[in-house]
């Protein structure tokens, strides 16, 4: 597996306080790294180090309670709802159950999902921080888009932007518990197997444990994730100390007419992991922010990437229609 050199490094600093100039040249290396690689890291992005610090602090308290803690706020049973604590076994991808535990935070002004927090005894500060660093998050999020919307000349009526006003966003802590190593590898256990995002731009902040993968396109003789997993090869993601790794969902994929790619990737052990004897892989915590359209856009291809020459690749496609399906598909 070859290591993350190919994976760029963009200093998000000269967009957000740089000339037009400088904008432009950082529009058109995100741009390129979507086209290229579709994953990218991003340094000087806004958020303070300290705040990224602090929550994988409140992350690791809040998997520290108990279960039974936990489960005051567990998901419901309902499909529809996407927010709350989720069990290790209670989530899957391709049908595979990942090893992991989850929780699930939202827009506190979403009408349609309602929020779920620790009885504040529990956890104090908790929501406010998770609350505050929701909003970093979405900010900087509206960056990254305006930047791609420089990067495709798009006009003020067509800018990605104004199709996520209403913020529906999720943002996950995500607890990874320490694993045999030998379980890791043989395939009896998987942390999450190869799939691709679904919504228009992910953002990860990731410990130092290590273990995400991206797989290189071509390396397979189909797109799928089950094609990768089982014949393609992958990329090692290095955890990368002030930055946050950016990535495109599908949506964004299909919105570009296919110009950046949907790059498939997983979590698997760290690197220099061996089979034998009884080693364990450490306990992995990162926190996804997944953005996606408001429910109502329609994602169809953006001007400046279709053409008699290059043809729309797909149709027409409801934004909210599609995520519902997605996710309704993810819990056990």
């Amino acid at each position: 597996m070859n290591a993350d050199s190919a994976i760029p490094l963009i200093d998000f600093d000269q967009f957000l306080n740089g000339s037009t100039d400088r904008r432009e040249q950082v529009a058109s290396a995100i741009d390129a790294a979507f086209r290229s690689v579709g994953f990218l890291y991003v340094s000087n992005h806004g958020i303070d180090q300290d705040k990224v610090d602090e929550c994988f602090q409140w992350s690791k308290r809040f998997f520290a309670l108990s279960e039974s803690k936990k489960n005051l706020i567990r998901r419901p049973p309902d499909k529809s709802i996407y927010r709350g604590y989720v069990g290790v076994g209670r989530e899957k991808v391709r049908e595979r159950v990942c090893i992991k535990e989850s929780f699930d935070t939202g827009n506190p002004d979403e009408d349609e999902q309602t929020n779920l927090w620790p009885p504040e005894e529990l956890l104090p500060g908790f929501r406010e921080f998770m609350e505050m660093f929701y909003q970093e998050c979405s900010k900087l999020v509206r960056q990254l888009l305006d930047a791609l919307s420089i990067a495709l000349h798009l006009a003020p009526a067509d800018s990605l932007a104004q199709f996520h006003e209403a913020s529906l966003f999720a943002m996950s802590l995500l607890y990874y518990p320490a694993l045999p190593t030998k379980d890791l590898l043989s395939g009896a256990h998987t942390r999450i197997p190869a799939h691709s995002d679904f919504g228009t731009l992910t953002l990860l902040f990731q410990d130092d444990v290590g273990g995400l993968e991206i797989a290189e396109p071509g390396s397979a003789n189909t797109e799928t994730s089950a094609g990768f997993e089982k014949e393609g090869r992958f990329r090692r993601v290095e955890p990368k100390p002030g930055t946050v790794v950016v990535n495109v969902g599908y949506l964004l994929m299909r919105w570009s007419n296919g110009r950046w790619k949907n790059t498939v990737h997983r979590v698997v052990e760290p690197p220099n992991s061996t089979i034998g004897g009884d080693e364990m892989t450490p306990a992995r915590y990162s926190v996804p922010f997944f953005a996606s359209p408001d429910p109502a856009t329609v994602v169809e291809a953006l001007p400046g990437c279709w053409s008699e020459e290059v043809p729309r690749r797909w149709k027409a496609i409801s934004a909210g229609d599609y995520l519902r399906r997605k996710r309704q598909a993810v819990y056990v």
